[in-house]
C-alpha cells in the first residue's frame, strides 16, 4: 500500500505543478495582451490578430519584437497600423531568400 500511496502523491504533485505552469502561462499572456492594448491603436491590434490567425509562429515573433522595443524604450508613442506595417516589413526583410537555379 505504501508504494501505491507514493505513486499517487507523486502524480498529484506533478498535476499540481502542471496546473501552476499553465496558470503562469495564462497570466503572462494576459499581461502581454494588456500591454499591447495600452500601446497599440485598435487598427494595429486588429492587424496583429489577423496575422496571429494566419500564422501564429510569425505573430509570436512580431509580439516578442514589439515587447522588446517597448521594454527598451524605443517605442514611446502609441503604435499605429503604419508603424506596425514598417516593423513587419523590417521583419520580412530579415528572412533569408533562397534561389534555386536549374541547369
Amino acid at each position: 500500500m505504501g508504494e501505491l500511496d507514493e505513486i499517487r502523491k507523486k502524480k498529484m504533485e506533478e498535476l499540481k505543478r502542471k496546473q501552476e505552469d499553465e496558470q503562469q502561462t495564462m497570466e503572462a499572456e494576459v499581461q502581454r495582451q494588456l500591454i499591447f492594448q495600452q500601446v497599440m491603436a485598435p487598427e494595429a491590434r486588429e492587424r496583429l490578430t489577423r496575422i496571429k490567425m494566419a500564422n501564429p509562429e510569425y505573430a509570436a515573433q512580431v509580439e516578442n519584437v514589439l515587447l522588446q522595443l517597448i521594454q527598451q524604450g524605443r517605442i514611446k508613442t502609441r503604435i499605429t497600423e503604419e508603424m506596425l506595417k514598417q516593423i513587419l516589413s523590417q521583419l520580412q526583410g530579415q528572412k533569408k531568400d533562397f534561389k534555386i537555379t536549374r541547369r
